[in-house]
């Protein structure tokens, strides 16, 4: 509108005094305009984007297949890291990055590129598809962690004010069982952490929309249930865990299916696989992580950030005020 209402001002002063530099504001408020509408929206990724999300460092032995986003160290001397061998190789993202130190025998990429802030010593970063390698600042990818790593607090928070649309059953804790006859396109279920201490559990309904799981309690949680039935590996990528406030989480069963949100906790592993991306402080374990992301988005959400302007709106408007006052002169 700014821009409509400047090329009228100079439709109507051509042939005035105060044209050539009216044309000059003109352009050059094009160019703020651009430079604003470019920078004004920001992409912040979270678990709908990334296997891993860890605020601080990584430790595991086993495969991860999607990209990851370290906010601290990869802290795995002797030991091998595969990475992205299940993202597309067109176009060539960052499979790999991590705002600190990269300390292993070695990390490969089968595809995409390995960006790292610390120091890498001799680690041998690898390859075998398309990609880089490079050393960034480590200011911006802190930055660029912490608007990602914000995304999954305020995801989380709002999670965990959902209204429950389904019960968790647990009369038979050999069949604990996930039940919803809601037409809802959005499933949500509140249950408690100790719920899923022991024993399997499963859907009493076949899941075709996305289901919010949020797991209440705090401190430590050591889960030993694990799917089974109809909650497969086939469904993880419609379901999100949301371990809101427990600070530390061990994955003692044989896998896990569905994305995992615990923003606060440091989570451990043992033996499977586990079909999701999820985000967390840290993770040490041997489970593989399988690309199968959960990507809804809430209602309202954008796929960016705005992030604010004030010395280009504040540039914007005294070139409106001074092409007034040249028209007055005009």
């Amino acid at each position: 509108m700014v821009i409509f209402w400047f090329d009228l001002c100079l439709d109507r002063g051509k042939n005035g005094t105060g044209y050539r530099t009216l044309k000059r504001f003109n352009q050059l408020i094009a160019s703020l305009a651009v430079c604003v509408s470019m920078s004004a929206v920001a992409s912040v990724e979270n678990v709908g984007t990334y296997n891993l999300i860890l605020k601080n460092d990584l430790n595991t032995s086993s495969d991860i297949e999607g990209r990851i986003m370290i906010g601290g160290n990869i802290d795995m001397a002797g030991k091998s890291l595969d990475v992205a061998s299940r993202i597309a190789a067109d176009p060539v993202v960052d499979a790999v990055t991590v705002v600190g130190d990269i300390t292993a025998n070695d990390v490969k990429t089968q595809n995409g590129n390995i960006v790292y802030g610390g120091n890498i010593g001799s680690t041998n970063l690898i390859l075998n598809g398309s990609g880089s390698v490079s050393q960034q600042s480590q200011t911006t990818l802190q930055n660029q962690f912490d608007a990602i790593y914000q995304s999954v607090i305020d995801d989380s928070n709002y999670y965990k004010t959902l209204a429950a649309n389904g019960t968790f059953n647990t009369s038979d804790m050999n069949n604990l069982k996930f039940e919803s006859t809601s037409s809802d396109d959005l499933l949500v279920f509140n249950i408690n952490g100790t719920d899923l201490l022991n024993g399997s559990f499963s859907f009493g309904f076949t899941p075709t929309v996305p289901i919010i799981i949020n797991v209440a309690g705090t401190g430590a949680l050591n889960l030993n249930s694990k799917a089974f039935g109809n909650f497969t590996k086939q469904v993880a990528s419609l379901v999100l865990w949301n371990f809101f406030d427990y600070t530390s989480i061990g994955f003692n069963g044989d896998g896990w299916n569905g994305s995992v949100l615990a923003p606060n906790a440091d989570i451990t592993s043992g033996t499977g696989s586990l079909d999701g991306g999820f985000a967390a402080l840290s993770y040490t374990g041997t489970v593989e992580l399988h690309n199968q992301l959960f990507t809804y988005e809430p209602p309202g959400e954008t796929p960016g950030v705005d992030v604010p302007a004030p010395p280009v709106f504040f540039l914007l408007f005294g070139g409106l005020i001074a092409t007034m006052a040249l028209r007055r002169r005009s």
